[in-house]
This record gives structure tokens, C-alpha cells and sequence, in this order.
């Protein structure tokens, strides 16, 4: 009974911990520019990923069977949401903004975790989860209101499916029945195999090694999303998936500090108060409800 009652917070510090290191992608992704196209790169650093995982997955024993009989339908779920995550994001980025395209994309991940956990895995969409998703959403809108005026539907729409898909390879990494080495592994594996198909049908090639900075900066890329993801799908297997989308929330806090930090940005009083509301809405999963005889957040 002592594991269960501090597994809930165990696993939302471990997601909070995760949207740091997700947080630091927009850093990287700086970094490297348009040396690599974005579907070149995510199949690259999914790679670079898979041999650090896979290497530690071999060093501590953390292979298990792949049992697909009762796998096979997350795995080709994670697949299907992985065709559908980075592609249409790339393109709201690209000629809808960052900004927007950012806030719609965190928006609807909350509402496919939600979604997708409500079809998948039976979660119950309580009350206070409903508040914190409000809670968010307005926060983030606080926050890139001032990129409304440059609305493009298109683009938005690619937002969209891309935060749904998000949400949907969330709930199918909780539900796989691996511990979270291999699950991580899984996930990152279908996003190698759904990424090189995307990137073959769009015609898309792959910069040449000769030692350019670039190359680096996917290394470190990759490291920072292996302990991202690795932490973030430890900490899915300990509490909902809706609870953890919600808590992924932070990601975009720690993403305007590092802008602060790193860049010297200097957000408006109005992006702080929607900062605000986002930590408050992260906070409601984390504590208030927190069940000590479960050891979930429902």
C-alpha cells in the first residue's frame, strides 16, 4: 500500500521533470536551423534515440517478450498517431506561426489525451480534470494572443491533428504492456518507421556528414528526448493520462523561462497571468486529486 500511496506523486514530478526536457526541444530545434528538414531530423534523432535507449535497455535487462497478441493494437496505434504528429505540425509552424500554432497543438493534445483515455483506457473525465483543462487552454491563449491577429485556418487545423495525435500516442504508450524502457523504445520505433515513410512519399533527403555543428546538436537533441520520454512514459504508467496531459501543460512555462533565460525574451503581463493559470491548472491534477488509497490522480 505504501508503493501505491506515492506513486501519484512520484508520477506527476516525473512528468513535470519531462516537460522541462520537452521544453528545451524548441531550444535545439533553434539550433539546428533548416540544416535538416523536419521530418529528416525526427527520423535522425529518432534513431539517435533508439541506440542510447537501446543500449541501456541492454545493460540493464529491461527487454521483455513483445507479446504482440495483446500489443499489436497500440503498436499499430502508435504507429498511425505517429504519421499524424509531426508532418501537420511542421506545416501549422511553418505558414501558421509559432505561437498559435503552438497553442493549438497543446490544446487539443490535452483534449485527445482526454479523448482517447475516455475510448482507450476507461479514465473518468472528473470534474476537477475539466477545470484544469479550462484552466490551461486559457492560459495558453493569454500567452500567444498576441499572434491572433496573423490567424490562418489551414494551418491551424494541421495543429489540431497533430495535438489529438499527440494525445493518442500518449494513451497508447500508457496502454502497451511493457515497462517504460521498452515502451519508450516502442513509441520511438514507430515514429522512426512512420517518419521515414512520410519522408520517402514527400520526396525529402538527408544532409551529408561532414562534421557540421548541426550534427552535435541532434546528439544532444537526442539525449535530452531520451531522458524526456523515458521520464514522461514512467510517469504515464503511475498516473492518468488525461492528468498527465494536463501536468504536460508546464511544458510551455518552461519553454517561455528558457526564452527568458537563454534568449533574453521578455514576456508581456498578460503572457505571465496566462503562465499563472497554467501552473495553477497543473497543480489541480497534482494535489487535489490525489487519491491515497489508489495512488492514481483521477
Amino acid at each position: 500500500m505504501k508503493n501505491r500511496t506515492f506513486s501519484a506523486p512520484l508520477g506527476a514530478s516525473l512528468i513535470v521533470i519531462s516537460s522541462f526536457f520537452y521544453a528545451s526541444y524548441g531550444i535545439w530545434t533553434k539550433l539546428l536551423g533548416n540544416f535538416f528538414d523536419g521530418y529528416t531530423a525526427t527520423v535522425l534523432r529518432s534513431i539517435l534515440v533508439v541506440i542510447i535507449l537501446g543500449s541501456l535497455a541492454v545493460l540493464y535487462r529491461k527487454f521483455e517478450p513483445l507479446h504482440l497478441k495483446k500489443n499489436w493494437i497500440y503498436i499499430a496505434g502508435l504507429f498511425i498517431a505517429s504519421l499524424f504528429t509531426w508532418g501537420p505540425l511542421y506545416y501549422a509552424i511553418l505558414f501558421g506561426g509559432v505561437g498559435i500554432s503552438l497553442a493549438v497543438n497543446y490544446a487539443c493534445i490535452v483534449i485527445g489525451t482526454f479523448f482517447f483515455a475516455w475510448i482507450f483506457a476507461s479514465e473518468r473525465f472528473t470534474k476537477d480534470k475539466a477545470y484544469s483543462a479550462i484552466l490551461g487552454i486559457i492560459g495558453l491563449v493569454l500567452i500567444f494572443s498576441p499572434t491572433f491577429s496573423s490567424l490562418a485556418w489551414l494551418p491551424i487545423a494541421a495543429a489540431c491533428l497533430s495535438g489529438l495525435s499527440s494525445g493518442a500516442n500518449n494513451v497508447f504508450l500508457k496502454k502497451v504492456h511493457y515497462n517504460p524502457t521498452q515502451s519508450t523504445l516502442v513509441g520511438w520505433t514507430s515514429g522512426i518507421i512512420a517518419n521515414l515513410l512520410m519522408a520517402f512519399v514527400l520526396g525529402k533527403s538527408y544532409p551529408s556528414f561532414r562534421f557540421q555543428i548541426q550534427w552535435f546538436y541532434l546528439l544532444l537533441f537526442a539525449i535530452a528526448s531520451v531522458i524526456s520520454s523515458w521520464f514522461f512514459v514512467k510517469g504515464l504508467k503511475l498516473i492518468d493520462a488525461g492528468a498527465a496531459g494536463i501536468l504536460g501543460l508546464l511544458e510551455i512555462v518552461f519553454g517561455v523561462i528558457l526564452g527568458v533565460v537563454l534568449f533574453h525574451e521578455k514576456p508581456s503581463l498578460i503572457a505571465l497571468f496566462g503562465i499563472a493559470l497554467i501552473i495553477i491548472a497543473a497543480a489541480i491534477p497534482y494535489s487535489k486529486d490525489y487519491n491515497s488509497k489508489k495512488g492514481t490522480l483521477e
